[in-house]
């Protein structure tokens, strides 16, 4: 198209959530290089790959703050700059200036509760006036697959809940074999697959950091009649192993969106998650999903969120009783929701309907083609 744009955008998995499916611009991916490898930091900033040579109108970045003289556009999930907790760090204020600048043409928050952690970080700053402008917020978007729903609740009898998220104590993993267990002992037919790595210990920035704090609940997973770990499956795969389960765990202590949630409710299938994040802006208690409570800071983030003390006895007993309460109150609100099929039925039509409502890529792609223009200033031609 002779009016088109060049964009120049990032691999990695969040941007294919917050960008177009199909755009009337000319859009290419690269890698980049991600700073945090030479310092944790940096991690605000990044080099995209300079080869093949072209020239670019605009970049469209997410999270990370690109290097260079091209304008840019650029999305994020919680914190921009990410500097996390070194807001009082001279590279807090180099990023932040930069966000000020020319080059920065509009930032783009992909929740409210991003919103709020944006101008809350900076309140206060001399750069705020400069940066609150350019401020707005898009959510994600998925391409929503043209299908009825095909689930029969009353067929099997068993109660399926699948498990997603390779960071298993931040994302919930623990409740979701805790309930398990539970049922098991009550005698209720519930099935939990898991579909993870399991990754635990110091790696995720949520749970005890002890691996041997794990070890308790990895027996449970191999022992446990009604549980079923699948470690990592290709993508199809589990949104096939989604679409054919009663609900969708996402019992996360830490997220920012939970991608697999809307994955989920394009399916027809419900969402059991906690109130952290961006997920209450969604999934609505008894309507569309089903929503456990946590106790927030003011971001709306877990109020342990950032605990440096994940090592200690304390910590770990504080967890595992955070698990046992979650653990309970979701065996007892999906007992209470799947006695009655009609409440049941409804729930499963409203997550799809929400899904369409705010997460279909139509939408998404008029909105990033005409952030776009506007932020090099071009208005759209006509037959555009």
């Amino acid at each position: 198209m002779r009016h088109a744009l060049n964009i120049l955008a990032p691999t990695r998995y969040p941007w294919l959530f917050n960008s177009p499916k199909h755009s009337t611009h000319n859009i290419s991916i690269r890698n980049f290089l991600p700073l945090n490898y030479i310092h944790t930091s940096i991690e605000g900033a990044t080099i995209f790959s300079p080869f093949p040579l072209r020239r670019f109108d605009l970049i469209h970045a997410f999270n990370r703050i690109p290097i260079g003289v091209t304008p840019f556009v650029i999305g994020y999930e919680s914190h921009l700059p990410r500097v996390f907790g070194r807001e009082d760090w001279k590279i807090f204020a180099i990023l932040s200036r930069m966000l000020a600048g020319q080059r920065c043409r509009k930032i783009v928050a992909i929740s409210e509760i991003a919103r709020r952690q944006f101008l809350h970080q900076h309140a206060g700053r001399p750069w705020l006036d400069d940066i609150a402008p350019k401020l707005t917020v898009r959510y994600p978007n998925i391409l929503i697959p043209p299908e009825a729903d095909g689930f029969d609740p009353s067929q099997p009898e068993t109660i399926k809940l699948v498990f997603v998220g390779n960071h298993f104590l931040r994302k919930g993993g623990l409740v979701a074999v805790r309930a398990a267990q539970l049922a098991h002992e009550l005698g209720f037919p519930l099935k939990v697959d898991i579909v993870s790595g399991l990754d635990v210990g110091a790696g995720s920035w949520i749970g005890p950091s002890r691996p041997e704090f794990f070890e308790a609940y990895r027996r449970l997973i191999d022992t446990l009649p009604n549980v079923t770990s699948h470690g990592s499956l290709p993508n199809p795969a589990v949104l096939e192993l989604i679409r054919q389960s009663h609900f969708l765990l996402l019992t996360t202590f830490s997220d920012t969106f939970g991608y697999s949630a809307i994955e989920a409710m394009a399916r027809y299938t419900p969402v059991i998650a906690t109130n952290i994040g961006a997920l209450p802006e969604f999934i609505e208690d008894q309507v569309n999903g089903i929503l456990l409570s946590l106790d927030r800071n003011e971001m709306g983030e877990w109020k342990y969120e950032g605990n440096t003390e994940r090592h200690l006895p304390w910590y770990e007993a504080m967890f595992r009783d955070e698990v046992e309460r979650l653990a309970g109150e979701l065996l007892e609100k999906v007992q209470a929701c799947v006695k009655n099929q009609s409440t049941y039925r409804s729930m499963r039509a409203k997550a799809r309907a929400t899904a369409e409502a705010l997460f279909a890529p139509g939408d998404a792609e008029r909105f990033w083609d005409d952030l776009y223009r506007e932020a090099v200033g071009r208005r759209p031609q006509a037959g555009e």
